[in-house]
């Protein structure tokens, strides 16, 4: 998945769940990874912020990683 794609798909999730301030934190990462044009490094902390807003079981964590 694109990482634009992926950090719309997280900012979607980022206030689910008990764990919303760690997927709050990784979101921002991404965000400002990517505008500092380090594209895999944001990718990776979009992926961690939906691991923590919605679980790594979740059809959209799974869509994101292409599985």
């Amino acid at each position: 998945m694109q990482t634009d794609k992926l950090l719309a798909l997280a900012r979607k999730h980022v206030y689910r769940g008990e764990m919303s301030s760690s997927a709050m934190l990784c979101l921002s990462d991404a965000i400002t990874l990517r505008d500092a044009g380090k594209l895999g490094a944001a990718h990776k902390r979009a992926l961690d912020s939906l691991r923590y807003s919605c679980g790594v079981f979740h059809a959209d964590y799974k869509r994101a990683l292409g599985v």
